[in-house]
């Protein structure tokens, strides 16, 4: 698969935020938030923010709308 874009994606699971300036943007829902970076996230950072990676390029690239629809419906179901 061939990559064009060079932002990567992340859906953080609580409402903390990386504290680097490799942020592009951050999108904040009722249970999640969609980060975009510019660099990929370091493990640390990862289990610190509790993000899961949905992957690299543009944000309605279909691989990174496809997991993002399946982890936003994980987290709802959870949420009930």
């Amino acid at each position: 698969m061939r990559k064009y874009g060079d932002n990567f994606w992340y859906i953080s699971l609580n409402d903390k935020r990386p504290s680097n300036r490799n942020i592009i943007s951050v999108q904040m829902k009722k249970n999640y938030s969609i980060m975009e970076l510019s660099t990929e996230a370091d493990p640390d950072i990862i289990d610190h923010c509790k993000l899961i990676y949905l992957g690299q390029g543009f944000f309605f690239d279909l691989e990174i709308q496809k997991e993002l629809t399946k982890h936003v419906k994980m987290i709802c179901r959870n949420r009930r």
